[in-house]
């Protein structure tokens, strides 16, 4: 007799990667010292942040300098994730664009991951007709199980002013994948593979003892 125990794949740890909610449900913003992500930013707005031709829910901002400097300043947004120990990958599509005229920096976007940098990317020069598309990679080995934090960092070296001639940037499609995302079913759920697992033998027996005692009469 073999009982075989049905799992069913558990949700991601991440929350809302892809902004699907319209909103920043899950992610938590901040700035840099001396940084801005801009008057009324970030918020999710639709934008083809792949560059695959079909615009998406985006995290949105237009990040940079309170006060000049020509250091690298702005902000982002971060999350909490509950890992098991593993192998972990995690990516996003990211992008920049201008409307109008050229700007020497279209934003540079770090991917940490509790605090260490995994990848980064510089959009520098940038022109209003010709946006800009990139990609962060992350790779870790033997990721510990608990809490970690996954960040995503936007900087410019110049001002923030609102202006159309100030680059926005956008971020979409964040996955996280590897061994150290995948889960074990919930002890509950434990408990009840092992009820129908009990109620099944339980059941076998009765009509094992049922055939004898017909075979017997």
């Amino acid at each position: 007799m073999t009982l075989v125990a049905i799992q069913q794949a558990s949700a991601s740890p991440l929350i809302n990667g892809d902004f699907e909610t319209g909103d920043l449900t899950g992610w938590t913003t901040f700035t840099t010292p001396n940084g801005t992500v801009g008057p009324g930013f970030p918020n999710v707005v639709p934008f083809d942040t792949n560059n695959d031709g079909i615009p998406s829910n985006s995290a949105r901002f237009r990040v940079g300098e309170v006060d000049f400097t020509g250091q690298y300043a702005g902000g982002g947004i971060f999350q909490i994730v509950n890992l098991l120990a593993g192998d972990l990958t995690i990516s996003a599509d990211i992008a920049s664009t201008l409307e109008e005229r050229t700007n020497a920096s279209g934003g540079k976007v770090d991917l940490l991951f509790d605090n260490v940098l995994l990848d980064t990317f510089d959009f520098l020069d940038i022109d209003a007709s010709l946006p800009e598309f990139s990609k962060l990679v992350g790779t870790l080995s033997n990721v510990t199980a608990g809490t970690h934090e996954i960040r995503f960092l936007f900087t410019r070296p110049a001002l923030q002013d609102g202006r159309i001639e100030t680059p926005v940037q956008y971020i979409d499609n964040i996955v996280i994948s590897g061994t150290a995302t995948k889960s074990v079913p919930e002890p509950t759920s434990m408990l009840g593979l092992l009820a129908v697992g009990t109620i099944g033998v339980n059941f076998i027996m009765k009509r094992q003892q049922q055939q004898k005692a017909t075979v017997k009469a």
